[in-house]
């Protein structure tokens, strides 16, 4: 059984800026920003890179993040409705009590992230590189979790209803402490996972296995 190593916190300083414009340029580093109230829509923030901020109470919708580094960042109580940010990294990030629908991290590089109590539904990790994640008493229905290489993946006290995880490779991965109805999986990459036993039924419907 793999050693559950927990994700790392953001390393933040005690007194921080507080940001006062309501943008953010391209190619420009920001660093240990207070960011509070910022209400952005439908706008695309390239190569920014934000380092040891804090983000609260901000909502951003349909925002693109293209290219942009995360490191030492906490996201707490924002909404990021229906932001893309695929293809950007992060490193010792936590989204605390946030709300992520529809949010696509697709082929991001995700190092000692943590997702705590929030709202993920129909949001998008297909083909993402994880380290260290942990996803902790959130929602995650409907969301899409393709062919994702993980290493120190720990999910507890999750929803899990619809999610799809074909192409992810489940050889030592514990779902058991999470909850779903109906899940997709492949068969032949189930081998070694841990689940509970009414889970045990949910799989063998989704694989069309009737049990008398």
């Amino acid at each position: 059984m793999m050693t559950i190593k927990k994700a790392q916190a953001p390393i933040l300083m005690a007194a921080l800026e507080p940001y006062q414009e309501n943008y953010f340029e391209t190619d420009e580093a920001y660093e240990n920003q207070l960011v509070t109230e910022m209400p952005l829509k439908e706008v695309t923030i390239n190569m920014a890179y934000f380092k040891g901020s804090h983000f609260k109470d901000i909502q951003f919708e349909q925002m693109t993040f293209d290219n942009c580094d995360f490191q030492d960042v906490l996201f707490e109580h924002c909404a990021l409705l229906n932001c893309s940010f695929i293809g950007n990294t992060f490193q010792r990030v936590a989204f605390d009590g946030c709300q992520l629908i529809g949010a696509d991290f697709a082929e991001a590089g995700l190092r000692d992230v943590r997702f705590v109590a929030c709202k993920l539904d129909y949001a998008g990790f297909n083909q993402t590189r994880m380290r260290h994640v942990d996803f902790e008493e959130c929602s995650l229905q409907e969301v899409a979790f393709e062919y994702v290489d993980w290493q120190w993946l720990m999910m507890s006290g999750n929803d899990l209803n619809g999610i799809d995880l074909t192409g992810t490779n489940l050889k030592a991965f514990d779902l058991s402490h999470n909850t779903f109805e109906k899940a997709v999986f492949s068969l032949d990459l189930l081998r070694g996972a841990t689940v509970s036993s009414a889970q045990t039924l949910v799989i063998m419907s989704a694989l069309r296995i009737n049990v008398r």
